[in-house]
């Protein structure tokens, strides 16, 4: 049976909390939780400054697909009409979810009560002084009409680590982003609150997302593309048209961007960069279902491009993603996926590294895996997983297909409501290659990662490892490695829609170089959002990588080493509620001691996009 299938065939009705917004009741300022079916018991009690409102036997429902952890804050320009009722100051509500129950975290002063009502639309959270009640009868006053707010998760994506700078996914990040305001006479513009007030999921949403897919668009193939999520961003059914169109079970959100580039491209056998020019047209769909208590989301991205000089620049490429996610019982939770990608430009797909930038070949890359996480105390969980990869080019190329094996076992615990941590010993492998017998590896790893707010305003995931690999038929000096991995991604908000993202990697990608079965491939990134005046938005990005090889050239008599230098500075403007144009300039610089290998190369890019229902983060 097909992963859709299965998601279709399971899908039951449940407990399930549909959406989560603020409202008032008598002069109080109210948290309403839309509940579909009957929850279990509920559960308030204090953790420092923080009242945790525990609902059992409750899961969420497909608005909310593809995360476990969501998080919002307040701003200056939130409506101060519901700020002003409540008696205390909130500061912060956090949502996650367990295998059992699931918790919304209220960031209150600690003399400040939180009084539980429940009726036929599911529960409120009142804001009240005094201790906290439980109020199992019916609400006796409707409540007024509610400000909603719609939460809209973002799931992970499973390729290997790469670095080169590229611009960065726009919303989906793991610390909260600033609302905006809106009067409550402009539906329209009420609409767009009810979007952008949890713009993005923290903790577990973030925790598997792959470094490489922020770094590995800009060059070397000059062809820019937004890091892709690889679930839907479901929103709850509140009168938005960005909540995207309901087709059956899944919830879908569509949009169609097309870009004009001015770039040099790599499509030649030797690394000479060659100018050209042509359009892409990329449609995008994601969708999302509930599961019983878990979701299944789907991704498909195909890229068409036209009117280049060169038949390898006109060639399309596709991303097609499946994820299931689906609870056993209250103490295990079953993950299952499969990413398939196609393509001739997208390089770090095959070679996150970028040691293959040239002498290009079409690809099939295909990725699955399945994981399992088992409850074991309050805190404490035990992580299972595996997964298998597989490169093969339909053409001639300057690299070679390979697989990978990879199965790793750990323990996870929750220190505190928003932060996890995970360690963890990996083994991967990649199988001997029948045309290059050099890339053959086996790995040991222990690894030791942090997922969620890791200091207060600084949120992301950050591993680190030691890592014991062997390549018994490279040359001499390149046959085994002992040293550091890292993974990072982590953001920071400074103010009102000012983020600086900060990315970081160390990982051991296999060469296609005379005898090197392997390189160490190290980078950092730096990328930076600022608000302009008339609605402009500027990005700014600057990255630097080192890819260190191990046996000796022959040509210089030894080791290759190269240093990678790029930046990017963009402008972006909404031109209408559903459009919005961007221009970039992107350059990159490979320096080596090789002198075949020392290239610079830049880009133009003049970019439209058109969301055709539901807002899809780029």
């Amino acid at each position: 049976m097909s992963l859709f299938a299965a998601a279709l065939v399971l899908s039951t009705a449940s407990a399930r909390i549909d959406s989560v917004y603020l409202t008032t009741t008598d002069r109080k300022l109210a948290v309403r939780v839309a509940v579909t079916g009957t929850p279990g018991m509920v559960a308030v009690h204090r953790e420092g400054g923080v009242a945790r409102v525990s609902v059992m036997n409750t899961a969420f429902g497909g608005q909310f697909a593809g995360g476990r952890r969501f998080s919002w804050t307040p701003s200056n320009g939130f409506d101060p009409a519901l700020l002003a009722a409540t008696p205390a100051k909130l500061d912060r509500i956090e949502i996650v979810a367990t295998d059992s129950e699931v918790s919304l975290l209220l960031h209150v002063p600690p003399e400040t009560a939180v009084e539980v009502k429940r009726d036929a639309r599911g529960l409120l959270l009142v804001f009240a002084s005094g201790p906290p009640q439980e109020e199992p009868a019916p609400e006796p006053k409707r409540e007024p009409e509610p400000l909603p707010v719609a939460v809209a998760p973002t799931a992970p994506a499973p390729p290997p680590p790469a670095v080169a700078i590229a611009e960065p996914v726009k919303t989906p990040t793991p610390t909260p982003a600033a609302p905006v305001a809106a009067p409550p006479s402009a539906p329209a513009e009420r609409a767009e609150l009810a979007r952008r007030l949890f713009p993005a999921g923290t903790g577990e949403a973030q925790a598997g997302a792959s470094v490489s897919e922020l770094y590995a668009q800009l060059f070397p193939t000059g062809v820019p593309q937004a890091a892709p999520a690889a679930a839907a961003q479901a929103a709850a059914p509140e009168p938005s048209e960005d909540a995207g169109l309901v087709l059956g079970p899944f919830r879908v959100r569509a949009s169609i961007d097309a870009r004009y580039a001015d770039a040099d491209i790599f499509v030649e056998v030797d690394a000479e960069p060659t100018r050209d020019r042509y359009l892409e047209v990329q449609p995008r769909v994601l969708a999302a279902a509930p599961v019983g208590a878990g979701a299944f989301t789907l991704e498909y991205s195909p890229v068409l491009r036209a009117f280049a000089t060169y038949d390898q620049v006109n060639s399309s490429s596709h991303l097609l993603d499946g994820q299931l996610e689906l609870p056993v019982g209250s103490r295990v939770t079953l993950r299952a996926g499969d990413r398939f990608q196609s393509g001739v430009l997208d390089t770090r797909v095959v070679d996150p590294g970028g040691e293959y930038f040239f002498g290009l070949g079409r690809f099939n890359r295909n990725d699955a895996e399945a994981s399992a996480s088992i409850v074991v105390g309050p805190r404490l969980s035990v992580e299972l997983g595996a997964g298998l990869g597989h490169v093969h080019f339909l053409e001639d190329s300057s690299f070679f297909d390979y697989e990978t094996r990879l199965a790793t076992a750990g323990l996870g615990f929750e220190l505190t409501p928003s932060l996890r941590a995970v360690a963890s010993y990996i083994y991967d492998e990649v199988p001997r290659p029948d045309e290059r017998p050099e890339a053959e590896s086996t790995a040991h790893s222990a690894r030791l990662a942090l997922s969620g707010e890791i200091l207060p305003l600084l949120s992301g995931e950050l591993a680190v490892g030691y890592r014991s690999m062997d390549a018994p038929h490279a040359g001499a000096g390149g046959q085994s490695y002992s040293g550091l991995t890292l993974q990072a991604s982590l953001q920071r908000e400074f103010a009102r829609e000012v983020r600086l993202a900060l990315y970081a990697t160390r990982s051991t990608p296999v060469s296609a170089f005379e005898e090197n079965g392997f390189y160490v491939s190290t980078g950092v990134q730096g990328v930076l959002e600022v608000p302009l005046v008339a609605r402009f938005e500027a990005r700014g990005g600057l990255g630097y990588q080192w890819n260190d090889y191990q046996t000796i050239a022959q040509e210089i008599g030894a080791p290759r080493e190269d240093r990678i230098l790029g930046w990017f500075a963009a402008l972006r403007r909404p031109i209408a509620r559903k459009l919005a144009l961007s221009a970039a300039y992107r350059r990159e610089e490979r320096r080596s001691n090789l002198e075949a290998f020392d290239t610079d190369a830049s880009g133009f890019y003049l970019q439209l996009e058109w969301d055709l229902f539901g807002t899809i983060d780029r």
